[in-house]
């Protein structure tokens, strides 16, 4: 790879769907890497870019970033042009980290942690970072219903492709509640072109089946 090309690591039935969704509202271009789970994504080769032995990861100019928040994050501000960040002096850069991490963090634990049946007792919950399922969904919701159109108002942002589908992903797997905020802001972020582009592309990776 040169050093200023944009190697984006991936398997469509992963994670990575949010940094491809990503890739294209930047609208740069990137070489796609698709690694199979198992053998390859656990090589030595693979390990030496993510120690976790998971996608998606990607490289830019010597620079090897994992987590899907990070990602997104620093793809934002390599790219600036895009105007998928705020500034730092703008004073929508701290709403903007607020759901980003608040989905990475809270949402995703409470969420994960819902499937697996792993919730924590009510008297225990101020052990964990998201309270309880309940609390980390309604707080969910009020950014959803804030979002008009999306969460920095008419701003669209990285926090709307990570947050978002967090919330478009929850909806089609039933891993959060069916409510109408949701559903709305999802039906608006489905209807961008950078976002079925990405679906496509994706979609025409997965495994063919007989």
């Amino acid at each position: 790879m040169t050093s200023s090309e944009l190697v984006f690591h991936t398997n469509p039935m992963s994670r990575g769907r949010i940094v491809r969704w990503m890739l294209e509202e930047l609208g740069v271009e990137y070489r796609t890497e698709v690694h199979e789970y198992g053998k390859d994504m656990k090589s030595p080769e693979y390990l030496a870019i993510n120690p976790m032995g998971k996608v998606p990861a990607i490289e830019h100019r010597g620079v090897v970033v994992t987590e899907v928040a990070a990602i997104c994050a620093y793809l934002a501000d390599a790219f600036p042009d895009a105007g998928l960040a705020p500034a730092l002096d703008d004073p929508l850069r701290g709403p903007y980290f607020r759901w980003l991490f608040f989905a990475s963090g809270p949402v995703e634990s409470a969420v994960t942690a819902n499937l697996l049946g792993q919730l924590p007792p009510a008297d225990k919950a101020g052990m964990v970072g998201y309270g309880s399922y309940d609390q980390a969904m309604d707080v969910l919701e009020q950014a959803a219903a804030s979002a008009s159109p999306w969460l920095l108002g008419e701003r669209f942002s990285a926090a709307d492709v990570y947050v978002g589908s967090h919330v478009d992903f929850g909806l089609a797997f039933k891993s959060i509640p069916d409510r109408p905020a949701f559903n709305a802001w999802a039906g608006r972020l489905r209807e961008r072109e950078a976002y079925r582009r990405a679906k496509a592309k994706d979609d025409a990776l997965m495994p063919k089946r007989d």
